[in-house]
């Protein structure tokens, strides 16, 4: 939650140090980066970091439901050349005016570093988009012999969330090679064979060798019975005639 920063009062003819007209508050703005660093620019130009300063609790300046912005106090002196206004004023206002009356309590409602003056304050503080300005507070009582300090919360940035799409396997395979090639391997390594597991494949290969090649088979086979080599014959040469 913002804090709420005390500026001090607006001073009496009899208080203020500046010439004066009678009570007033003079709110002079100075950015604090750019190419009008600590330069006076026209305050109306930054109207919604004017919005935080209240004056008896309320905004000196505040934007209604339709946007348009109005102004809780009269303005007497507006930026820029103006004829002096009485005696020991200057030509060319620095900043801007508003009739308010002495006593009227001042405050900021924002973050930011209050330091009194002789006759006035600067208030350190930032605007929306966190760009440094200074501003000051002229014709008044400052609050206070020191600076007064209000933190500003730390920015935090919201966490990224990452969403995973589920691909089916095999083409995410297919993905994988086709944009790696030849480099991409990602088949699991095969467990070391087992004796046993190594005599099955040997026995089972022969088999299979031998049905697919039965006349190597045949001719492999001796027998002492007179009619199986009969057979044994006859079949190699049905054989011979199938795959000749």
């Amino acid at each position: 939650m913002a804090g709420l920063i005390p500026i001090g009062k607006i001073a009496s003819p009899g208080e203020d140090v500046f010439a004066t007209t009678g009570p007033h508050l003079d709110v002079r703005v100075i950015p604090q980066f750019g190419k009008d660093k600590g330069k006076k620019i026209n305050p109306e130009t930054i109207r919604s970091l004017l919005q935080n300063i209240q004056a008896a609790g309320k905004p000196i300046v505040q934007q209604g439901k339709d946007g348009q912005w109005s102004w809780n106090n009269p303005i007497t002196s507006r930026f820029g050349p103006r004829s002096a206004p009485t005696a020991g004023a200057s030509t060319y206002h620095e900043g801007i005016d508003l009739g308010i009356g002495a006593g009227t309590q001042l405050a900021y409602k924002g973050y930011g570093t209050f330091a009194p003056n002789k006759g006035y304050g600067t208030l350190s503080t930032t605007d929306p988009k966190g760009q440094p300005y200074d501003i000051q507070f002229l014709h008044t009582k400052p609050a206070g012999s020191s600076t007064v300090a209000s933190t500003a919360p730390a920015v935090t940035t919201p966490a990224q969330t990452t969403t995973t799409t589920s691909t089916d396997a095999r083409t995410e395979d297919i993905l994988k090679a086709f944009l790696y090639g030849a480099k991409y391997t990602d088949k699991p390594k095969e467990a070391p064979k087992t004796f046993e597991q190594q005599l099955k494949e040997q026995l089972l290969g022969s088999v299979l060798n031998q049905a697919l090649n039965p006349q190597s088979f045949l001719s492999s086979y001796s027998a002492s019975n007179p009619f199986i080599q009969g057979k044994s014959a006859a079949t190699g040469d049905f054989l011979n005639n199938v795959f000749s």
